[in-house]
Parts: C-alpha cells; structure tokens; sequence
C-alpha cells in the first residue's frame, strides 16, 4: 500500500493507473517498484538502485561507493518521501532500507546491470576496512564469494572474537569459507580449530591444525609458531596423548614469551592435562596452579574457570572434598565481586563447577544440595555443545537421580546412550561410561550384558591398567565378587590399589578398600576384612566422605556394627565426628527408603490431585471434598513432597507422565 502511494505522487491519471493496478503480488510490487522508480529526481533512481545492495549505510560510505558528495542531502530527501529508509540511531547517521524494498532493489539492479553488484561490494568492503569495521566488510566479500579477501580480513578480527568468547562468530564464518582456503591461512586455522575442539569435534579440528603446523613450522614466525603447538597440546589432551602433549607444549615454551600471558596458561594447563592422564596427580596441581598463576595475569574469566575447574577435579581425585569445594565457591565470590555473577548462573562453560559442587555434596551424603548443584549444571550444559560435559554430567546425573528413586533417571539414561551413539569420547571418559554402565546393569541383574558391555570396549583382565582406563576394571571387580571369581577379584584389586597408591588418589584408594573389606569377607577373613574397612574409614573421616559406605552398607553393614563396638572400647585413628555422620547419613537414608515405600498417595491425596488437575483453587476442593482449608493444604504438601516437586502444575505434569492420572 505504501509503494501505491508512493506511485501515485505526481501521477495525473490516477484512474489509468488503479486500472493497471492487477495482477499476482509479484507482479504488482514489480509494476509498484518500477513506477516508485519512474517518478524520482534525476540521480535519485540510480542511487537507489546503487544502495540497495548496502546492507546498512551512511552518507559517507555512499559517497565512497558512488563516488558522489552529495549523499547526505538525497538521504534527507529519501526520509521525509517516506522512501522505506529506517534510521538506525538517534542521530540519524546510519540508516537502512526497508528489506522488501531493498529485494525488488536489488532485482532491479541485477538485471540492469549485473557486474555493478560486484564493484558495490568491493568497494562497500573496502571503505569499512578503513573505518575498522571488520565484520562489515567481511560481510561484502562473502556476498561475492571472494573468498580470499574474505579470510585476510577476518585475520584481522580473529583474535579478538576468540578472547572475547565469540565463538559462534568464529565457527559462522569457518562453516561459509571453504576448507582448503581455510588451511593456507595458520592464523585462522589456529583460533577456528580451538573452537571446534571446545565444542567437541576434535576430527574435524585436527586437518586444520596439521596445516598450520606444516605451514607455519616451514617457515618460523615465534609466537604463531608458539600458538599453534599450544592448541596442538590442547587438542591431544582431548585423546590423552601425554606424550603428544609434552612434546607439543615444550615446543610452545620455547617459542612463546612472557607478553603472552594468556597462551602461556594454556600450556601449562596442558602440561595439566598430561600429568592428569598419567595419574601423576601432584605434578598435575601443579601444572594447574602454574596456569592459574599466568591466567590471573591475563584477567580472561573463561580462562581462569577453565583452570579452576580442573584444579577442583584434581582436589577430588586426591580425596580433597573440601578444597575442592572452597576452590569453587572462591571462583563464584570472585565473579560475584567483579561484576560477572550472572555468568556463572547463564555460560555453559561453568556448568563443570555446579558439577563439581554436586559431586562434593553427594559425597557428603548431601543429596539434596547435590540435586540443586547437578540440576543446575545440566541447565546450563543443554546451551553448550561439550560432549565430554555432557557425558560426565549425564553419568553422574543419572546415578543421583537413581539413587533418590527418581523417575526421571530413566530419560537421563536414554539420553547419555544417545550421545554416546552418536560421538568419540577420550579413553578416560570411555572407561567412566564402561562402568556407569556395568553399574546400571548389575541393578537390573542382568551380568551377561554387563560383562560383554566391559569387553566390547577393548577390557580383558590381564591388559595394563591406566589411570584412563581403570574405572571399567573397578567396576568389573564387583562382577567377580558378585559372581565368586574371588581370586580373580582379588589380582585385579591389587593392581588397581598399587596403582591408586602410587598416585595418592584417595578417593580412588578409599573405593578399593571398602572392595578389599568385601573380598575378606567373603573369603572368611574377617579380622582382614575389618582391618581394610577401618583404614577405608581413617582415609574417608578428615573429608567426611561418606557415599562409599552407603552405597555398599548392603555388604559391610555387620562390619562396620564390629567396627562401632572396636571405636566404643578403645582408641582409633577413626573420627568419632565421622562415625556419627556416617550413622546419621544411615538413619536418613532408610527413612527416605522408607517415605519412598510408603509414598503412594492416599485416597484422599488423589481425590485432592485430580481436582487441581481440574483447575480448582484450594478453597473450591475444600468445598468439593466437605475438608477444611487447612486439610486441603496438607493434602498438597504430601503430593508435593510424593512426588518430589514444588508446584501444582509440576504435580500435575508428572502424574500424568507417571499414569497417576
């Protein structure tokens, strides 16, 4: 309608020309569009035409690109003909075009005069390099498929947009530019490699890194040279190549300098990394703490988690719940006192620090702060693409919701299998799920499957057990035990405790013990059987680590009842503190065992649920069932509570998922 009337100014035979006025939409805007055309100022025409291929534009960067002066006055004049020209700041310095009106432009031009398009864009490009404005001109090479030119602009923005954490800018143009253009260009390949890693796609990552290295190392540039070996190191730890590792990150050391604070963090975290897969967890720290140290220095936030992150995990590894804990809750207080608070609560990249918090209060035997600390790691997760998070996080997940005999655990499970389908994981993380796995499946008895699961990953006893791989072989030790292969059981234990020891992991040392009491047990040795259960106990005190002993209190039950009477008569170098949480963490978790059984609703619970699931308030049930008010919010505490929710819509949701209604 505004394109009619715009053809109608100056037309005298408005008749004739509502008349003409028929046809299909294209039609119509193609007959509009020509007689807006036909009833502009000399100039005018072809400066919109010109234009239109602009996708925001300023009197300036008209004059450059039309080689004119006077675009300032034909703007003014475009604006208040209401010619589809939409400001795009108050001081009315950038503007843009109506999008359809810049469509039909756009044909226009195209069949007037194709190879104008092209020079537009050149020269759009070129006039917004000059001003510095990148992203813009890299947008007009992209039109023309020049692709080239493409990349030696992006070279100039690269960096920024990579500490900046843009990295969906950076994969948005990877993803436009074709591959082999990409590999000729080091710099580019460096920062959108790093980004494919962070999201998970190593394999495609690696080809690009190949060609920088090739290109680069032929011809030494120090700090690129420097650069690239970092990313090199840091796509190895994602496959656990420690030797990759080191070699890669000393090649860095000896190229990068202390100006470069950032990258030389990243080493270090690699160096980490390498350390890790070893299980030479002290060197581990202090790689880590090496990072942290040039992280700091280089003030990048994400950098910083990164490294806390993996600092927290290693204070796990080694038994250290409540440095791990203090070192996350330090991380969230500094955010909170420079201003970043909401990061932490909406960036996927700190969903490894609520994990980790949850893992530390399940192993405190907290599981309902461990709930909140998982439930808001998976939230953030789901707007990431980190399959190794993800993979982690759903395990654990799944095991916490299982373990509080939540219905939800099911959908976790389904879909950890899915990601699992569908990706490569590292071997340590491999061996994680191997034994997530056997765990799922000895709880639904089915051992045959469990078995064969632990050797279609590669597992056979008698292979070397690593620190990446020997969570399947602890798994696969209470297989023996369930099964009777005791002395089986016992050689694999054995290997499995020389080699926690040898890395002081007590988290580790402390699951192997509680087996090794299970072992004697079973064997007829009990003094030995108490002996492993108590150092288990000492080992598990001084960080209140309690999870190990509920989730095997089934088999050490009439041990540990000897253990109290042993504490009760003479001196140990067991926390009395301990075993009174231990006790308590007991008596809570058969009294939440106990509210699950008896957690079917009443009669009169569900009289109270269908009727909210009709919509009645509180007052209208109480009204409906002859009750009190009171009496009707009772009702709803318990379905609440039953149904392990907070709300009536979630009741309501979940009974009928459930088939309650």
């Amino acid at each position: 309608m505004q394109l009619a009337a715009l053809s109608m100014q100056g037309n005298e035979d408005t008749a004739a020309f509502i008349k003409a006025f028929a046809g299909n939409n294209r039609y119509i805007m193609d007959y509009l569009i020509e007689e807006v055309l036909s009833v502009q100022q000399d100039g005018v025409e072809d400066f919109l035409l010109r234009t239109s291929v602009l996708e925001q534009l300023s009197a300036s960067l008209c004059n450059s690109v039309l080689d004119r002066n006077d675009s300032q006055l034909v703007i003014e004049q475009l604006e208040s003909s209401n010619m589809f020209m939409i400001p795009l700041d108050s001081e009315r310095i950038w503007y843009r075009y109506h999008h359809l009106f810049a469509d039909l432009l756009k044909q226009r031009l195209l069949l007037k005069d194709k190879e104008v398009v092209e020079e537009i864009h050149v020269r759009a490009s070129d006039w917004f390099e000059k001003e510095s404005m990148i992203d813009l001109a890299v947008g007009h090479t992209l039109e023309i498929q020049d692709y080239e030119r493409s990349i030696v602009l992006l070279n100039q923005r690269i960096e920024s947009l990579w500490e900046y954490g843009n990295h969906s800018a950076i994969i948005g143009y990877g993803d436009l530019l074709p591959d082999e253009i990409i590999k000729q260009h080091p710099l580019f390949c460096l920062y959108y490699a790093w980004v494919l890693i962070a999201e998970g796609q190593t394999e495609k990552a690696e080809p690009f890194l190949v060609s920088a290295e090739e290109i680069t190392f032929k011809n030494p540039q120090n700090k690129l040279m420097g650069k690239i070996a970092v990313a090199i190191a840091w796509l190895y730890s994602h496959k656990e190549y420690s030797d990759k590792i080191f070699e890669y990150c000393n090649t860095a050391m000896e190229n990068l300098g202390e100006d470069d604070p950032m990258w030389i963090s990243w080493a270090w975290f690699s160096y980490g990394i390498a350390y890790f897969s070893n299980g030479e967890l002290a060197e581990s720290h202090l790689a880590f703490s090496k990072a942290l140290e040039y992280g700091k220095e280089s003030g990048n936030i994400f950098l910083i988690s990164t490294i806390v992150i993996r600092l927290a995990e290693n204070e796990q590894q080694l038994g250290h719940y409540k440095s791990a804990y203090k070192i996350c809750t330090d991380l969230l207080d500094m955010m909170n006192e420079k201003g970043y608070s909401q990061i932490a609560k909406a960036e996927w990249a700190f969903a490894p620090l609520y994990l980790i918090m949850g893992i530390t209060h399940f192993a405190w035997a907290d599981f309902d702060r461990a709930y909140d600390s998982i439930k808001t790691a998976y939230d953030l997760s789901k707007n990431g693409e980190d399959i190794f998070l993800k993979v982690s996080l759903l395990m654990f997940y799944s095991y916490l919701l299982n373990l509080r005999g939540d219905l939800k655990a099911g959908d976790k499970v389904n879909e950890l299998e899915e990601i699992m389908r569908q990706n490569t994981v590292p071997p340590f993380l491999q061996s994680m799920y191997v034994g997530w796995k056997i765990y799922f499946l000895q709880l639904t008895n089915e051992i045959e499957k469990a078995k064969q699961v632990f050797h279609d990953y590669g597992h056979r006893l008698g292979n070397k057990i690593t620190h990446a791989n020997e969570t399947a072989y602890l798994s696969y030790v209470h297989i023996m035990l369930d099964e009777g292969r005791l002395d089986e059981a016992e050689s694999l234990l054995s290997e499995l405790h020389a080699l926690a020891e040898a890395g002081k992991r007590i988290e580790r040392l402390l699951d192997i013990k509680i087996l090794y009491a299970i072992y004697y047990k079973l064997i007829g040795n009990r003094d030995s059987a108490i002996a492993y259960l108590m150092q288990a106990l000492e080992m598990a005190g001084e960080e209140n680590i309690i999870t190990y002993f509920i989730s095997k209190r089934d088999q050490i039950e009439d041990l540990l009842q000897e253990i109290y009477k042993i504490q009760a008569t003479r001196e140990t170098q067991i926390s009395r503190q301990f075993l009174d949480n231990l006790q308590l963490a007991f008596k809570k978790r058969e009294l939440f065992l106990k509210s699950r059984e008896e957690g079917e609703l009443s009669s009169r619970e569900l009289d109270t649920l269908r009727l909210m699931a009709e919509g009645l308030m509180n007052q209208e049930i109480a009204d409906k069932l002859f009750i009190s008010l009171n009496t009707v919010k009772t009702h709803a505490r318990n379905i609440f509570l039953k149904l392990e929710v907070e709300k009536r819509s979630q009741a309501i949701d979940k009974a009928r998922k459930a088939g309650i209604l």
